[in-house]
């Protein structure tokens, strides 16, 4: 195998490339792989990381406000005020008037600077470390819109912690029938630099261009649909190898509740390489087609389980 310069893709050691293959199940054919070519190894990377990666950042982002709105409807301005979940948050509000200042929800002009330690905003959501600042755009029943600014706020998700760096654009809308919650949120920014802790691995992530539409529905409080739709880029960096891709998906993803993917498509692309992904319980097939002319050179099949654990 050869270093693809073009797209900025670095060799897997022997060992751990040979770990990587075992754990999905087979060390596959590179022989004949172009020098522009992508190994099954550095698809299986981008395959897992553009699968998990925008949407576990995407939760992040969602939690900073949802934390947020929290923080605001118990808290008062410039006091300490314990989060329902554990931890502290302290916060300043300015713009608006008076009485929106004092209403305990979010509103149109306001902006508010919240510290936050080891802050979990309800019952099993994520805690947060560090200070971030947002600015309410739109505020209406069920609906809100926020610019966020962050840097170096420490996000603690299920698989993984995150750091965010970097400015944003986020609106959620809420609407509720019976027992079922559906909360979907539009997210974008032109940079989100991310920082990924996951056991003993740390990566680095810049995503750029990111347009990324999310929706979660929740029945009597517990995750019963969640997809994912949208474009970004990303360059990574991570312990076995560099590389940057445009990921865009076909129609909307769907994912379990840990945030694997279950089913759906996208396509990730190259300067020499097209990648397609395709997803149904349990298994992504990974087409590859070098020099991206519209012919299939090589297909791998990943389980979710392997995809999961490499992400990050």
């Amino acid at each position: 195998m050869k270093k693809n310069a073009n797209a900025r893709l670095a060799l897997i050691p022997a060992a751990a490339l040979l770990a990587l293959l075992a754990a999905c199940g087979g060390g596959g054919d590179d022989a004949g792989t172009p020098v522009t070519g992508v190994t099954e190894s550095q698809a299986q990377a981008m395959s897992a990381n553009s699968a998990v990666v925008p949407s576990e950042t995407t939760d992040a982002a969602t939690t900073l406000l949802s934390t947020t709105q929290a923080v605001v409807a118990g808290g008062t301005a410039s006091q300490t005020y314990n989060c329902v979940g554990g931890g502290t948050a302290m916060f300043t509000a300015t713009g608006g008037s008076l009485g929106s200042l004092t209403n305990g929800q979010l509103d149109a002009g306001e902006i508010y600077s919240v510290t936050y330690t080891n802050c979990v905003g309800s019952a099993g959501a994520a805690s947060l470390n560090g200070s971030a600042t947002l600015t309410v755009v739109s505020a209406a029943a069920g609906a809100v819109e926020v610019t966020t600014s962050t840097s170096g706020i420490v996000i603690t998700l299920p698989q993984r912690v995150l750091t965010l760096n970097g400015t944003s654009t986020l609106s959620q809308t809420v609407v509720t029938s019976g027992a079922s919650t559906t909360t979907t949120n539009h997210w974008t920014s032109p940079q989100i630099v991310v920082t990924s802790q996951r056991n003993a691995r740390n990566s680095t992530f810049t995503l750029t261009g990111i347009d990324i539409t999310r929706s979660i529905t929740t029945t009597n409080g517990v995750i019963s649909a969640r997809s994912s739709s949208g474009t970004h880029t990303m360059n990574a960096v991570l312990p076995n190898g560099n590389w940057t891709v445009t990921t865009a998906t076909n129609g909307t993803v769907s994912f379990d509740a840990n945030g694997v993917p279950t089913q759906g498509a996208w396509t990730i692309t190259l300067p020499n390489n097209r990648i397609g992904v395709s997803v149904v319980p349990g298994t992504l097939t990974v087409t590859v087609d070098f020099g991206a002319d519209g012919s299939i050179d090589r297909t791998y099949t990943f389980t979710s389980a392997t995809i999961g654990a490499e992400a990050g």
